[in-house]
């Protein structure tokens, strides 16, 4: 019992330590990197079938592409 109690510290230490990871952030660098999507992703329709709660998350991802893309 007493190697698992001394164990106990470094085992704790490493979970903290990959919690810590994965709260790390990311950025886009130059932000050409960020507009290389614009060559694939294009505005999205919806049609009168659509509940309203896609035709608001449409209207969210065309305006983001309006800023990022250029989209009219």
């Amino acid at each position: 019992m007493k190697s698992l109690s001394a164990a106990l510290p470094l085992a704790s230490a490493l979970i903290a330590t990959l919690f810590l990871v994965g709260c790390a952030t990311t950025t886009a660098g130059s932000g050409t990197t960020g507009k290389a999507v614009c060559t694939v992703l294009q505005p999205v329709r919806w049609s009168a079938a659509d509940t309203d709660e896609t035709i608001r998350q449409v209207k969210a991802n065309n305006a983001a592409g309006k800023v990022v893309c250029g989209w009219r």
